[in-house]
């Protein structure tokens, strides 16, 4: 039998042989009286009924496409609080997990000869053992250790957690069993962040679960981790022209708060070496905080959001106190240094770059509003696509290879074979090219989103979004062309106009780049691509990337 199971949909059937080949027959299940229910975990029993669990935690037993019975516990409690997730039929024994952090083993004889009155279909019964693992694990897959004895009684398990973990369970029915013990410890979902420590061999990093880790990336060991209450977003690891110690974190976090965090020795009774401790929280964004930033002396903190499309000051020295913000015309989403520690280069959502005067504390009257007035901004530099261009001037070139081709063809056939045949032959070609569909180039007609900042000297240098990912764009505040018509006819190649990028330095991908970092022997260029991986390329001679 096959047996599927999806969101609100049970589902029995078996492979059939018909005159047009094995086709899969068979018949939803059918809820009844019992509420519809997304399922995750179910097991065939070997009478061929089979058990499902619920979204309220109880287990289904189904009889064909009928439910026979809902057990539950006695008082009518549910099994489990919350998505029963995994049900496992091991050596006489029901196994269940749950999203409550709990594993139970039932008596197989019991549920597989249970049996209700029509006038109530709940079964009730208790289970033979159970495990709490801890608070706010989510158990999502279990799977039998292997053991190298082949022993018969091995009770250990590996249990997937949800909320980032893998443990090791022993759930034997036993007064000497083991606590249950995790074996890895990792964020749940996407890592939005990581800051190495400059001097260490430790690296800090917040995920979209809003943890907060700190990883010891020699030995591999997850040292601390510390939950917040909402979404982390970025982190930075300032140095000792912050903290001589060493041991400030800062975080952003999706609800606008920055928390001040630091990393301390645990109690000798903890579990873990060390412990992060709250220090110091502020919201100064409504929503998301998308980038950070510190200038080179360790005085000034920036923080940008897309939400609000805002930046704001802080001075360090007087513990993080507001020197004021700044509007911008859109969403931020990165920030970088210009070469100047007093200049900040903010790249948009718009595929717009603002280099914006970074304020000295305390030259900020902030008696009425912490809103900086306009005067901040020093340049601004709208990204003008090359992309299209320059593949409409490789597809030209093909074109322009692929008719003199032809016309080579052609004046040869007209020279062996005459005029008629160079005719018929000139008529089949015509024919053959306007079979062929025109291929459009053109710009986006939305601006790509700028995803990293890199400067370098007097230019700076731009990774983005869409169709202008895969490649490095060189750029400046300083065109050095004056504004001219585009060329009549200058087919095949391209001409850069003023306000385009310099350069374009092509990685022959079309994956989009994060991370541009210039390695400490100044030869070569480290990225941080969107697919995961990481490339290391040659930096070109002379004062360029």
């Amino acid at each position: 039998a096959v047996v599927s199971t999806q969101s609100g949909h049970y589902g029995r059937g078996k492979m059939a042989a018909t005159f047009t080949g094995l086709k899969l027959q068979g018949e939803l299940g059918k809820f009844g009286r019992t509420a519809i229910s997304d399922v995750e975990g179910y097991v065939e029993l070997p009478d061929g009924k089979v058990l499902s669990g619920s979204e309220w935690g109880n287990m289904l037993l189904w009889d064909g496409d009928l439910i026979k019975c809902e057990l539950t516990q006695h008082e009518k409690q549910n099994c489990h609080k919350g998505q029963l997730q995994e049900i496992f039929l091991d050596e006489g024994e029901l196994i269940t997990a749950g999203a409550d952090g709990t594993v139970k083993i039932w008596d197989f004889e019991t549920i597989d000869g249970a049996d209700v009155l029509e006038e109530d279909a709940h079964f009730p019964m208790e289970p033979m053992s159970d495990i709490f693992v801890g608070d706010g694990v989510n158990i999502v897959s279990m799977c039998k250790t292997v053991t190298e004895s082949n022993n018969d009684t091995n009770s250990m398990w590996l249990a997937q957690d949800a909320s980032g973990g893998i443990w090791k369970l022993d759930i034997s029915v036993s007064l000497t069993k083991k606590a249950p013990e995790i074996i890895q410890s990792y964020h749940a979902g996407p890592i939005r962040g990581i800051a190495p420590c400059r001097y260490t061999h430790m690296v800090a990093s917040i995920g979209a679960d809003g943890t907060v880790r700190v990883f010891d990336y020699l030995t591999k060991r997850n040292l601390v981790t510390k939950k917040c209450k909402s979404g982390g977003s970025c982190i930075t690891w300032p140095g000792r022209n912050v903290d001589s110690k060493m041991a400030t974190l800062i975080g952003g976090f999706t609800d606008g708060v920055i928390r001040i965090m630091a990393l301390d020795h645990a109690e000798p009774e903890a579990h873990e070496d060390f412990k992060i401790v709250l220090q110091h929280a502020f919201k100064p964004h409504k929503g998301e905080v998308t980038a950070m930033i510190i200038d080179d002396e360790g005085q000034v903190l920036v923080t940008g959001s897309a939400d609000d499309c805002t930046l704001f000051f802080f001075d360090i020295t007087s513990n993080y106190m507001p020197i004021g913000f700044i509007q911008l015309e859109a969403e931020v989403n990165t920030m970088s240094w210009s070469n100047s520690s007093k200049r900040v280069l903010v790249g948009l959502r718009t595929g717009v770059v603002l280099e914006v005067e970074c304020p000295d504390p305390g030259t900020v009257d902030s008696s009425v509003t912490y809103e900086i007035q306009p005067g901040s901004l020093i340049n601004r530099y709208e990204f003008k696509s090359i992309r299209y261009k320059i593949e409409k001037a490789a597809h030209e070139k093909i074109k322009m290879k692929q008719e003199d081709e032809q016309q080579k063809r052609l004046d040869k056939i007209k020279e062996d074979q005459g005029e008629e045949a160079f005719l018929e032959e000139k008529k089949q070609i015509d024919e053959e090219n306007s079979k062929q569909e025109e291929m459009t180039f053109e710009a986006p007609a939305v601006p790509n989103e700028i995803l990293k900042i890199f400067p370098l000297g007097d230019k700076f240098y731009l990774s983005l979004g869409g169709s202008d990912a895969g490649a490095i764009y060189e750029c400046t505040f300083k065109d050095p062309l004056a504004d001219m018509p585009v060329p009549g006819s200058m087919r095949g190649q391209w001409v850069r106009l003023k306000g385009e990028p310099l350069r374009l330095l092509e990685l022959e991908t079309d994956t989009t780049v994060h991370e541009i970092t210039l390695m400490r022997d100044d030869s070569n260029v480290m990225l941080g691509m969107g697919d995961g991986t990481i490339r290391i390329h040659k930096k070109l001679e002379g004062d360029g990337l």
